[in-house]
């Protein structure tokens, strides 16, 4: 019940900021001193742990000029504290400012999407009377408020054009259950466009030292994943990719091997989503397969049904996730964090590369064109022929298909 109130609290603290976006002038004001920082800095996520304040420097290295686009404005107030940010897309003119206020019940950030000045985000971080951490609430239209349709609307309109759209809201609810003080357990509600709202546990576990070492998110199924993993010293960002990806080919191996796939394989598609879902489901097709549909389509383009219509005629398939996600989720983490979101996909076609060099192990039997390949249809169809290549295509294999109409 708690949580449905934290949930209506924050709709409602989400409406009325549609009314304040002149706060931000005055947070502006308020700023003695600033950085320009790659990507997203001071999170309320981390609000009351060492992280919030971290260092400013890039993890990944900066690989071209149009990098610079991706450095946020931070303001900070004369207590050292963040107070204004802003960033933006130069090249299609799209920008956001946000402000943060610190109390002694609430901390909270707001960001406007200054074009259409609807608040785009929010988060906010509830304490006690004893100073402890005691909820947490996050907000995110999806687009961040981007659109045009929107410039000539009132708030209410707004207001009423975004809610009435099932797709439209990111939330985020958090209670916490604490034991001397510290958080052990999170109660949570969660909203996300096309899944609509579900509820699920966070389970903490510190290091002997009292340091948080590890945030476990158990779902209403019983399944669970690790959502935060302490990040280790001296963290090595290239290192840190490579463990990820060959313990990831190697779990791929394992799920094929456990659900007794058909064999030789010809193709196997690791399914992911941009900027959202980096552990790949899996769609093997078998030579027997591939060989069954060149057949009764001789000299026609059968791409659809070579790449494309799996989802009918073979179950994706799930892997299992504890050999890599450890250091996946701290990978993810500087990802997520610095924007990289093309540093996923590479992650993946490293993943494809290796399975598709190393023939999947030799653990499973596989033809002698087999390929395994990483792709989000949604947005790589275009680009398909250089995502093979990425994953570790050969050429003349690609010229192969391309006579048998496979692209």
């Amino acid at each position: 019940m708690y949580l449905e109130i934290l949930k209506q609290n924050l709709l409602s603290r989400w409406k009325q900021a549609f009314h304040e976006f002149d706060r931000l002038q005055e947070y502006k004001t308020n700023v003695t001193s600033e950085k320009y920082i790659p990507g997203f800095r001071y999170d309320l996520d981390d609000y009351g742990t060492p992280a919030f304040m971290q260092p400013e420097e890039k993890l990944f290295p900066v690989a071209a000029v149009r990098e610079i686009g991706d450095y946020h404005f931070y303001g900070f107030a004369a207590d050292g504290l963040p107070c204004f940010t802003s960033y933006g897309h130069a090249i299609n003119n799209v920008f956001w400012e946000g402000y943060y206020s610190y109390s002694e019940e609430w901390v909270e950030y707001v960001e406007y999407n200054t074009v259409t000045k609807i608040p785009s985000g929010i988060k906010r971080v509830q304490f006690d009377a004893n100073g402890q951490k005691v909820a947490y609430q996050s907000l995110t239209v999806n687009g961040r408020g981007v659109g045009e349709e929107y410039i000539e609307m009132s708030a209410d309109e707004m207001i009423e054009s975004i809610t009435s759209y099932e797709h439209s809201l990111f939330c985020n609810i958090e209670k916490y259950e604490l034991t001397a003080g510290r958080i052990e357990k999170a109660y949570c509600l969660g909203i996300t466009p096309g899944e609509g709202e579900f509820k699920y546990e966070n389970v903490y576990t510190y290091t002997s030292d009292g340091i948080l070492d590890e945030i476990r998110t158990i779902h209403e199924t019983g399944e669970n994943e690790l959502s935060y993993a302490r990040p280790d010293k001296k963290l090595d960002v290239q290192t840190l990719m490579a463990t990820v990806a060959e313990n990831m080919a190697i779990a791929v191996a394992d799920a094929l091997e456990e659900q007794e796939v058909d064999t030789p394989l010809s193709l196997l598609e690791l399914s992911y989503h941009y900027a959202d879902v980096y552990i790949p489901s899996l769609s093997p097709r078998s030579v027997a397969f591939t060989k069954k549909i060149s057949k009764q389509h001789p000299d026609e383009d059968i791409f659809d049904l070579i790449f494309l219509a799996t989802e009918l005629d073979h179950t994706y398939l799930d892997i299992r996730r504890e050999k890599f996600e450890r250091p996946f989720t701290q990978l993810m983490k500087i990802i997520s964090k610095e924007e990289k979101w093309e540093m996923g996909s590479l992650l993946l076609r490293k993943v494809a590369h290796i399975l598709t060099s190393e023939k999947l192990f030799g653990r499973l039997p596989v033809g002698e064109e087999f390929a395994a390949y990483a792709v989000d249809w949604g947005v790589e169809m275009e680009d398909f022929e250089d995502v093979l290549k990425e994953c570790g295509v050969a050429g003349k294999t690609i010229t192969s298909w391309k006579e048998r109409g496979w692209l």
